[in-house]
């Protein structure tokens, strides 16, 4: 048949989550320029968006009536003779010229030539590049006014969600992986820097990544796919997760004693780690080996036998079966017809398959609603999720739900594709 064995064993699991998100510019790296004075615009030294811009950079040349009466009280100040009121005066012009953003430098040449300046200079108040520019030659401005807004990027934020059952893997400064679809190939590394306390509607959590962008390859708004890995706590015992059969009600895996007796058993699994292992939390012991490949035939002979040993205990107990008087088996039939009564009021579908609402589980299928093993998050019927295809055998009571076409192992019919509407309107 085939047979592939593999031990139960104690791993490092890691976890990986997978999300996206979307390029962003941090909020601390976004600078307003504006004015404290009235004034009017004399020049313009940038003037498109888009321009990269340094720190000290002129942006633009202003003429303002109060920034020359405060140049001329400075001057007279600091006349020659002056004494300690004309001094305090002096100080008073310069800190009120500080205030309205005029730098030491201009002050300085202020100073030094004792010509009071017709116009005065606004400068960059840190590198980038200009996001925003709301002015031109000859604009009358007014205080608080933006004139423009530059934006650092540097550095950039992706900011993405991820399911509530992963934020316990999460933690600030972990390292991420980031690739963006439109830079094939290219591979950036980020740090968590923020995990939102509030979930949304959607049981989401928004977390940000920081990410260095000297080369200025990411753009605001560009779409990011995200990997985040987690090395689990302790050693878990694991085995391939091709060795488990999901029939949708129960999971099962087959034990080999040495080679000549396969004992299906039943497990609990758990998280699902890198390599395709899974952990297993009941049903095996470390060392035990179990069936990863050719498991179905095994399962399809298990099915098989129990069938076969079930119609020749029907066959042999008749007679006993017959001398139970007639009211006994009436009521046995009565009963079994009203349970058929009531599943079918429920569902018109014969199958009803759910599955697990996070789309990294959609691995995990079942005959009606129930727990997803992994998350422990209710099940949601197929047809709400994009879980699809999905591959049943034509008869529903095999209990035979997959995300593979191929064969049943039990009836031995070829599987269909799960179709719940067309299904539901039969």
């Amino acid at each position: 048949m085939g047979l592939v064995t593999a031990n139960a064993t104690y791993h490092d699991l890691t976890r990986s989550i997978h999300t996206f998100g979307a390029v962003t510019i941090p909020q601390p790296n976004i600078h307003r320029v504006t004015l404290k004075v009235d004034g009017w615009v004399e020049r313009l030294f940038v003037a498109q968006e888009g321009e990269r811009v340094f720190e000290g950079q002129p942006l633009l040349e202003i003429y303002s009536p109060e920034l020359i009466t405060a140049q001329k009280e400075l001057m007279v100040a600091l006349k020659p003779g002056s004494n300690g009121t004309m001094a305090r005066l002096a100080e008073s012009a310069r800190s009120r010229l500080r205030n309205w953003d005029i730098s030491d430098d201009q002050l300085n040449r202020l100073v030094e030539s004792g010509e009071v300046t017709r116009t005065l200079i606004v400068r960059a108040p840190a590198h980038g590049h200009v996001r925003v520019k709301n002015v031109a030659e000859g604009d009358r401005v007014s205080a608080r006014s933006v004139l423009y807004e530059i934006a650092d990027l540097s550095e950039v934020w992706v900011e993405a969600q991820v399911y509530e059952p992963d934020l316990p893997h999460l933690k600030l400064h972990q390292t991420a992986r980031v690739s963006i679809p439109s830079l094939p190939g290219r591979a950036f590394e980020g740090h968590i820097s923020y995990i939102s306390p509030i979930l949304d509607d959607q049981g989401q959590a928004e977390i940000r990544l920081s990410l260095n962008n000297a080369d200025y390859l990411l753009k605001p708004a560009m779409y990011a796919e995200v990997t985040i890995e987690t090395v689990l706590d302790g050693q878990r015992l694991a085995i391939p997760r091709a060795a488990v059969i999901n029939s949708g009600v129960r999971q099962l895996v087959f034990v080999a004693d040495d080679g000549e007796v396969y004992e299906p058993r039943t497990v609990t699994t758990g998280v699902v780690g890198e390599g395709d292992m899974i952990e297993v939390i009941d049903g095996l012991a470390s060392g035990e080996a179990v069936v990863t490949s050719g498991q179905f035939l095994l399962d399809s002979e298990t099915r098989l036998s129990e069938a076969i040993h079930a119609g020749s205990g029907h066959m042999h107990g008749g007679t006993e079966q017959a001398d139970h008087s007639d009211h006994s088996s009436h009521e046995q039939v009565d009963h079994s017809d009203h349970g058929s009564h009531a599943d079918q009021s429920e569902t018109d579908d014969p199958y009803d398959i759910h599955t697990c609402p996070m789309p990294s589980h959609f691995h995990v299928l079942n005959y009606g609603p129930g727990e997803c093993p992994e998350c422990g998050m209710d099940l949601v019927p197929v047809s709400e999720t994009e879980n699809a295809p999905i591959y049943v055998c034509p008869m529903p009571e095999c209990g035979v739900a997959t995300k593979e076409p191929g064969v049943c192992p039990v009836c031995n019919m070829n599987l269909k594709e799960y179709q719940p509407e067309a299904q539901g309107d039969q």
